[in-house]
């Protein structure tokens, strides 16, 4: 390190508090992010390149751009802070690995770094005062560093409003530690909103029924059961509770959201101008006075605007939402709506900040810029906190421009000769209505509302998805408390098929997040703990202890007896695979756990796994696989992910009789159960039986169904892929065949039957719809196979009854 340089060795000290490392921060005024370049279409970009220790992976910063492996980013230091907070696929990061030196962080370390940063280090006499202060101004990382302060202090009575910045920070975890122990009315209030925004309705409205009534918080519990009736569907209830406290109450911010939450319900059910209108103004009388929710008080507006077709509104909400917190939600939503304008160069310089964190979904981002309307390495666009009195104003009109935090260099972006055309929602004279309807009267009532949340993946989704939805909630934590809520995942996209039973949640979302499930994790390592008498960690040696309660369990009594622990046991492997590995539970409405898939992304695939059957099929089987049976499929996993994609596959695999890992089998006769499962509730595969009569079935639905050289739909594709695991259930029934190479893409998938021979029932389906092929003389032509073999293995032909 240069002489120059602060001495940063400071950061040897005890990491807890970790208030006592934050003057390091203070003299610096960049860090330095190694980078890997990378490029999607047009669009050159980095992103930063992870440093790992064991079994975690962190984002790295140097203090010494010296020190930093080339090439490397410099930012400074509150911009670093910025984006390792909002890197939502990322747990912990690290400043000048490796060594003694260090210093690892979590999110909420990097978020008192922020705070300490923004107010200058300073400590202030009275910092509950100064908390207050900022969280009244949306100040949301200085209210933590001013509030931590403060909790040095005894009696500071600073734990509870603590609490509530944690919550709105979205550091959920930190906040539940502090609550479980606590039995107070205004802890059971903040437990049950840290339950309700993980997803986990029903512990919400236990802790909610905790809290005792004719107390001082009557109103904030008024208020919290409204927005349990709005999760619940009693939308008319919620409407109702939520006008009377919006009148009533003295604190009207989160009343007025959620009163325009659920009028915008019905308005966009209905197409009704008038009610959405009244949605707008609720929000945007919420938005009269800066406050900890103003961020993502914006955010639900620009959804609003983006939904009803007004780009222009959506976009200014949005660079206000961005202004507060450039989370990646926020930063997707601007984006798209940039590129709905025409903002190329804009939004591509969003894209360029996503990448350095998230490049998949930058990617995603970059695959919907028209061709040509960017060249060259684009800089990531910065958002570094801007003081308090350089945030934007509530109630401002759009901005020609762009904010003072959130300019791009010194060039505007370059206008087009006309506006892209996508696809979006509108409703006949909608942004007319909006802008003349006058605000409600206290006696009216317009409905409600809340949309599908905006996805990066949506702008680059098949004909299925609905670009250009957005949701009035804020960006959903996707999980329950005790969970590290941070996942920026993107909806199912299975690596070699996209049928799926449809959600039973409506609104054509065919997914359903898988939060209540994950919860049993955690009560599991609670227990474990309990029992064993040491912490219990989500790591190898956390299921070497989970293994070891299943074994001790066995020896009292059959898994079939307990299938809660089991599915407890199931719940602690995916989030470990979760955390390790940034894998995605994609839970399936109708089917049982073992048929949920988990998603990962790599550099040059998606792969799909499904780790709930590893511990599901001990219900089936009732006995245990060999010892580190558990272990020994994350190291397969781990080496899947990590690992170089296998160039073998198909008829190349056959050729070198090289068959796919037992895992990997393992995940294929999963798959293969799930899709059998789904084919027996369609109209178009229930009837078609596993025999030849079925094949004759098959033959003919292939024939009228597809014609040749015109290539199927996207339902189209689903259909074959149900045809084809059904020659597949029809060839093992009737040959015993069985899967023996299964990577990469379905088509390629190959099964082998007794006599050694190999068949791909899927790519069959696949060449029988495009080329005519007679699926019936295929079918015969293996009987006679099969016939020839058992004539070879006893020595003489079998006779012909």
């Amino acid at each position: 390190m240069s002489s120059s340089s602060p001495d940063f060795n400071i950061l040897k000290g005890p990491r807890d508090p970790f208030l006592s490392v934050l003057p390091a921060f203070l003299p610096l005024k960049t860090l330095s992010l190694p980078v890997a370049p990378e490029k999607a279409g047009q669009l050159q970009y980095n992103s930063i390149v992870q440093h790992t220790e064991g079994d975690r992976a962190y984002l790295p910063a140097f203090t010494d751009p010296a020190a930093a492996p080339s090439p490397h980013l410099t930012l400074p230091v509150p911009e670093t802070a910025s984006l390792f907070f909002h890197a939502t696929r990322h747990e912990f990061f690290v400043f000048n690995p490796p060594g003694q030196s260090s210093l690892k962080a979590g999110r909420a370390d990097i978020s008192l770094i922020a705070g300490f940063l923004q107010a200058g280090g300073a400590a202030e006499g009275d910092p509950v005062f100064a908390a207050t202060r900022e969280a009244g101004a949306g100040n949301l990382h200085k209210a933590h560093y001013f509030y931590t302060l403060a909790e040095e202090k005894a009696g500071s009575g600073a734990r509870m409003p603590l609490c509530a910045i944690l919550i709105e920070l979205g550091l959920y975890q930190e906040a539940y530690d502090i609550l479980k122990a606590e039995k107070s009315p205004e802890a059971l209030l903040l437990l049950s909103l840290v339950h309700r925004r993980t997803g986990n309705q029903q512990r919400a409205a236990e802790a909610l029924a905790a809290v005792p009534s004719g107390t001082p918080l009557e109103e904030k519990r008024a208020l919290e059961a409204a927005w349990l009736d709005l999760e619940a569907g009693r939308d008319d209830d919620a409407e109702r509770a939520f006008e009377r406290l919006s009148a009533s109450a003295l604190e009207k911010t989160e009343a007025l959201a959620g009163l325009g939450t659920v009028r915008a319900k019905k308005a966009f059910r209905t197409k009704d101008a008038g009610r959405l209108a009244a949605a707008s103004t609720a929000l945007r009388s919420a938005l009269a006075t800066t406050s900890p929710a103003s961020g993502r008080l914006y955010f639900q507006l620009g959804n609003l605007y983006f939904r009803s077709g007004n780009s222009v509104q959506a976009e200014d909400c949005y660079r206000k939402a961005a202004a507060f917190s450039p989370g990646l939600q926020a930063l997707a939503n601007l984006a798209a709506t940039l590129v709905r304008t025409g903002k190329f160069q804009e939004a591509a310089a969003i894209a360029a900040r996503i990448a350095l964190t998230d490049p998949a979904s930058a990617k995603r981002l970059a695959d919907q810029l028209p061709a040509g309307s960017v060249s060259g390495e684009v800089s990531p666009q910065l958002y570094s906190q801007a003081p308090a009195g350089g945030r934007p104003q509530p109630g401002t009109p759009p901005q020609a421009g762009l904010p003072p935090a959130l300019n791009l260099g010194s060039k505007a972006p370059p206008q087009p000769s006309g506006p892209v055309k996508m696809q979006e929602f509108r409703m006949e004279t909608l942004q007319e209505a909006m802008a003349k309807t006058p605000a409600p009267s206290g006696n009216e009532q317009p409905e409600s509302g809340r949309m599908n949340e905006l996805k990066l993946d949506n702008l680059g989704a098949p004909p299925g998805a609905e670009p250009g939805q957005a949701s009035l909630e804020p960006a959903a934590p996707r999980l329950p408390p005790n969970i590290s809520n941070r996942q920026f995942g993107k909806p199912a996209g299975f690596e070699s098929f996209s049928s799926g039973p449809q959600s039973s949640s409506g609104g054509g979302d065919a997914w359903r997040r898988p939060e209540d499930f994950l919860s049993g994790a955690f009560k599991l390592a609670s227990d474990l703990e309990r029992e064993f008498g040491s912490k219990v960690h989500f790591n190898r040696e956390g299921l070497a202890d989970v293994e070891k309660k299943l074994r001790l369990f066995t020896k009292q009594a059959k898994f079939s007896s307990a299938p809660g622990l089991i599915q407890e046991c199931a719940a602690f492997l995916c989030y470990f695979l979760q955390e390790r590995h940034k894998g995605r539970l994609v839970k399936l409405a109708g089917l049982e756990p073992w048929a949920w898939p988990m998603i990962f992304d790599t550099q040059e695939t998606k792969i799909t796994t499904y780790p709930v059957q590893r511990l599901w099929r001990l219900l089936w089987d009732e006995t245990l696989p060999e010892t580190g049976w558990l272990v020994k499929y994350t190291e397969w996993l781990t080496d899947a992910v990590k690992g170089p994609r296998s160039l073998l596959t198909g008829s190349d695999a056959v050729k070198e009789r090289r068959g796919s890992h037992p895992e990997r089998l393992a995940d294929t006769q999963t798959e293969h159960k799930r899709m059998l499962l789904l084919i027996s509730t369609l109209a178009e595969t229930s009837g078609i039986e596993l025999g030849r009569t079925g094949v004759i079935k098959l033959d003919l639905a292939l024939k009228k169904n597809f014609k040749p050289d015109i290539p199927p739909s996207a339902d189209g594709w689903k259909l074959l892929r149900c045809y084809g695991h059904l020659l597949a259930a029809i060839l093992a029934k009737d040959f015993k065949a069985a899967w023996f190479h299964t990577d990469g893409e379905d088509g390629h998938w190959s099964m082998r039957l007794p006599w050694d021979t190999f068949v791909f029932p899927i790519g069959k389906i696949y060449k029988t719809a495009s080329h005519r092929e007679e699926l019936l003389e295929y079918y015969d032509a293996l009987l006679s196979e099969r016939v020839r073999s058992q004539g070879q293995a006893t020595g003489r032909l079998p006779g012909v009854k």
